[in-house]
């Protein structure tokens, strides 16, 4: 990669900074590392829905999960509402949690009165869970375009149509250079916030995420559906391939440690969930704290 990086990527240009601002940023993180002591539960918004479902918890120096973590709430928690591209809300819980029983007899929703709908995250009030500021970018940005036409290539794609849906901006681990989430699909057929049962050929849905290793610019992928070449025949053997949508639903500090965790949400026609997983230099890794229901 020899040109001169373009500031329309900012994850390549902040490569430019990223020693000048280094020390900075460890300070930093060292400051914000000590989070409030305490159980520090995480609930999730599912979008189009009034009700906050319980992910878990940290607490202790470990991550708990959602059955863990209901026998600890006390009802009253106070919360702090994060969503990407809104202004922080201040909220509280109206009791506690109860299971939505059988068949997600482990799936927990927490009454939190005046909830705003949409997809979004709820923190402790007391953690400061955003130490860095979480940005949404225009999604008409030809750099990020080519990004996802070159993964529905590799694909097996022939002929992608683009469609960035979001482009979250953030520096995830405080080293001083920015990543960027970029949440890009495409269904020809889909029911508000759901997928179809199955895509048609050229339908999609990624998450990537753009960060600088070892010293250069590279994609990850979070998450990832593309429908098949062939559409599906339901009156062949051959079994449904089940489309799958995935969004960003927030990015946030769960536990204190001054490295934000990226929350993932799920969908299909039957059901949906989210996801929680810390960001390393060595990639994603998972947690316990999920949630979510479907047949």
């Amino acid at each position: 990669m020899t040109r001169t990086a373009p500031r329309t990527d900012p994850v390549r240009w902040s490569m430019h900074t990223l020693f000048r601002s280094l020390p900075m940023a460890l300070a930093l993180v060292t400051a914000q590392a000590a989070a409030p002591a305490g159980l520090h539960p995480t609930l999730a918004v599912m979008p189009g829905e009034p009700t906050a479902y319980l992910l878990g918890s940290w607490q202790g120096g470990r991550w708990l999960s959602a059955p863990q973590t209901r026998a600890r709430l006390q009802g009253t928690e106070p919360y702090r509402r994060l969503s990407p591209g809104a202004a922080p809300t201040l909220l509280r819980a109206g009791g506690l949690a109860a299971s939505l029983g059988a068949p997600c007899e482990e799936t927990f929703e927490v009454p939190v009165p005046s909830l705003p709908r949409g997809l979004a995250v709820l923190t402790p009030a007391a953690l400061n869970a955003q130490p860095r500021p979480v940005t949404e970018l225009p999604t008409r940005n030809a750099p990020y375009e080519r990004l996802v036409r070159d993964e529905l290539i590799r694909r097996g794609v022939a002929a992608p149509q683009v469609t960035l849906t979001r482009l979250t901006r953030t520096d995830l681990d405080g080293n001083g250079t920015q990543e960027v989430i970029i949440e890009a699909r495409r269904f020809r057929e889909s029911s508000g916030d759901f997928p179809p049962p199955t895509g048609q050929p050229g339908d999609y849905s990624l998450l990537l995420l753009r960060h600088v290793a070892a010293g250069r610019a590279v994609t990850t992928v979070l998450a990832s559906h593309v429908a098949p070449a062939t559409p599906w025949n339901p009156e062949s053997s051959d079994p449904m391939p089940m489309a799958t949508q995935y969004r960003l639903a927030g990015v946030a500090d769960l536990n204190g440690d001054g490295r934000m965790e990226l929350v993932l949400h799920d969908a299909y026609y039957e059901g949906a969930g989210f996801t929680v997983s810390e960001w390393t230099p060595a990639g994603l890794r998972p947690t316990p704290l999920d949630s979510g229901c479907g047949a």
